[in-house]
């Protein structure tokens, strides 16, 4: 028998002829319907079946007989186990790979808790290792330690950021924004951030440019500082438009200042600092008049709680529960009161529990009587009642200031804002409408023009106590004494409203006009000569002419819409007009040379630095990242940790680095690597 066909004949050749009988023989084509059969060791009449482990005889049936083993109970309990089998491996693989996704994820965390790294730090990280560690080559080749990091940040990656900031510097008019307040050791180190419009990221940004050595605190220091900066990066002296710091007579005062020296150099610099710390010179100087002792009673409180934890305990029993942390902060220096609104209230919904406790108080020293006292002064009450409504317009205005977006275009909206509120709780109407139209002080002293006593507003707290308490008030002059404080606050915070928005009253008034896209048809050529003039652009006769035609321009080409379905986010007036006026610089001004007046008087005006909160927040990253860093680490380090962190806003595992970069830093780990070697 040698395969399908072969023929198997009687050796008697005197038998009578049989019928040739034919053997089937085992074909490939089978196992596309038969995965689990192969080829016998036994011949080409046999088969194996892989899952009962057996060969059988085809000859006779041949694809029958495979049906017919398919369907024998051996082969029907058999296929049952291998399938339990196989799913039980592919269960086993699963739970080994969770398992060890379960331990990446906890020595994960564990890494994060031992650098102290932020949750959201973590994260990013995880989405950096799955774009940049696909590939496992480039996984076992990666070597970063500390050193190697260092180099990169500090010769390379800092440069490149800072170099970056220089070049917008060199052509875009901007913001100084200084902080001398950093100590490097013994040193002292002035922070330099500068701010200027970005028209491809329509907004207004503040980058990190430098944090030189400065021989000490004084202005001439700060300055000389600043301009031996600004000769190192060889930025023009012409494009530095507007300066911005802390509220310090060395930096901002009307003489031996570091702003008075600027505008000595430049002499159209703009400094909207009185605007920038409005609200919370107002609250000061507000909270003074009252010549209430209120800090006095607030720190006493804190100091005598805050030094016996069975003190604490004991006001705990009665239901009271003192926020220590939170009346610490009086303890600052200079009270800043707009912050410390929230010790105001916590006191005064604490008052009704603290007075008997201090009535009936075991212990009779010096400081619990003089508590006891001025919780029994029921003036001192009502001023603090009094002094939560006070404060509430400027402690809102003061958070429209915080935003992130500029608010040039409503900001002299909102100063008159406030000034009409208190004047009209201060004076009669005919005398508030008098006083917002001429803005004389002398309305404040005119006593004909005052409200009487009934006719003020001291707010719901005050008027409700005033009804509980009618009785025991009608033969004191506790009344007529908060009515008293309460014009004096206003008088106080009216006329320094107006003292440090005056110089800058009509420039914040015709920028918000002008960059207003609803007034552009309705604007006139001699506002913008006469705002380019107010920003300190000193233009010829010919550039005049050139910027009233470049206005027109501007004036009568079409009106771009930004509340466009793309950008259904953008809803605020404020953040309307940012993305305007970049869709037009772009648009209108983006050609090299293109209206060059008009954009640089765009660019001057979208950049004038009217809030503090943004400086303040970048200040603040410093100070975090000089803490957090390394002492080790140079100076020059810190400014390239500095200027990577503060001039990129992109994520992290977003950025891609250009090819110079990539090779700049390869050359800088090559040199490393070097010294490196040859200190063995």
């Amino acid at each position: 028998m040698d395969g399908e066909g072969s023929v198997v004949e009687d050796e008697n050749p005197f038998k009578s002829p049989e019928k040739k009988r034919r053997f089937t023989s085992f074909q490939s084509s089978w196992k596309s319907s038969f995965d689990w059969i192969a080829e016998s060791r036994r011949g080409p009449q046999h088969v194996t079946c892989k899952i009962c482990g057996c060969d059988f005889t085809i000859s006779h049936g041949g694809r029958h007989d495979i049906q017919r083993h398919a369907s024998s109970e051996k082969h029907r309990q058999n296929s049952k186990h291998v399938l339990y089998v196989r799913s039980t491996q592919g269960h086993d693989e699963q739970n080994s790979c969770a398992t060890k996704v379960t331990a990446a994820e906890t020595a994960f965390v564990s890494m994060i808790a031992e650098h102290n790294l932020s949750f959201t730090c973590g994260e990013h990280i995880l989405k950096f290792i799955k774009k940049h560690c696909a590939d496992p080559e480039v996984v076992k080749k990666i070597s970063c330690g500390g050193t190697k990091a260092a180099c990169i940040a500090r010769d390379v990656m800092g440069p490149k950021y800072q170099n970056d900031v220089v070049a917008m510097c060199r052509k875009l008019p901007f913001c100084v924004y200084l902080d001398k307040n950093m100590d490097w050791g013994e040193e002292k180190l002035l922070v330099i951030l500068v701010g200027f419009f970005d028209v491809d990221l329509e907004k207004n940004v503040i980058r990190f440019l430098d944090m030189p050595r400065c021989v000490s605190e004084t202005s001439q220091a700060v300055f000389d500082c600043l301009m031996e900066t600004m000769r190192k990066f060889n930025v023009p002296a012409g494009n530095l438009v507007a300066f911005s710091s802390e509220n310090d007579a060395s930096m901002i005062g009307t003489e031996d200042s570091v702003l008075s020296r600027l505008k000595s150099v430049s002499p159209g610099i703009v400094n909207l600092g009185g605007v920038c710390h409005l609200a919370e010179i107002c609250s000061n100087v507000g909270v003074e008049a009252l010549s209430a002792p209120l800090a006095e009673l607030v720190s006493d409180i804190h100091s005598y709680f805050s030094s016996s934890a069975h003190k604490q305990h004991r006001l705990k029993t009665l239901g009271v529960l003192v926020d220590l942390e939170l009346l610490k902060t009086i303890k600052c220096a200079p009270v800043r009161w707009l912050h410390l609104s929230k010790v105001i209230k916590h006191v005064s919904d604490l008052w009704p529990a603290l007075l008997p406790y201090f009535i009936n108080c075991e212990s009779r020293a010096s400081k619990v009587e003089l508590i006891s006292e001025r919780l029994q002064n029921q003036e001192l009450r009502l001023v603090f009642l009094y002094l939560q409504f006070a404060l509430q317009p400027l402690c809102q205005f003061h958070s429209k200031l915080q935003n992130r977006d500029s608010r040039l275009v409503t900001l002299h909206e909102d100063v008159n804002r406030i000034i009409q509120l208190y004047a009209g709780r201060l004076l009669k109407p005919e005398a508030a409408a008098k006083f917002i139209t001429e803005r004389d002080l002398s309305l404040l002293d005119d006593a004909d023009g005052l409200l009487q006593n009934e006719a003020m507003h001291l707010g719901s707290e005050v008027g409700e106590y005033l009804r509980v308490h009618a009785g025991s008030l009608t033969d004191t002059d506790t009344v007529k004494n908060i009515y008293k404080k309460a014009a004096l606050f206003c008088t106080a915070v009216l006329k320094k409203m107006l003292q440090n928005s005056a110089e800058h009253y009509s420039l914040l008034k015709n920028a918000g006009v002008f960059l207003n896209p609803d007034s552009k048809l309705k604007l006139s050529g001699k506002l913008a000569l006469h705002l380019a003039s107010q920003v300190g652009m000193c233009l010829t006769g010919e550039e005049e002419y050139q910027l009233l035609d470049e206005f027109s321009v501007y004036q009568l080409s079409d009106t771009i819409d930004v509340k466009t379905e793309s950008n259904p986010h953008v809803n605020d007036t404020n953040a309307c007009v940012v993305k305007y006026w970049g869709t037009v610089l772009k648009q209108m001004c983006g050609s090299e040379g293109e209206l060059p007046i008009f954009k640089k008087l765009m660019l001057v005006l979208l950049c004038l630095p009217h809030s503090h909160a943004e400086p303040q927040r970048a200040f603040s990253i410093v100070q975090k990242v000089k803490a957090e860093v390394r002492h080790c680490l140079t100076l020059k380090a810190l400014i390239g940790l500095l200027s990577i962190k503060m001039n990129e806003d992109r994520e992290c595992f977003e950025v891609q680095y250009p090819t110079e970069i990539l090779e700049a830093a390869k050359k800088a780990t090559s040199v490393y690597n070097k010294e490196h070697k040859s200190l063995k």
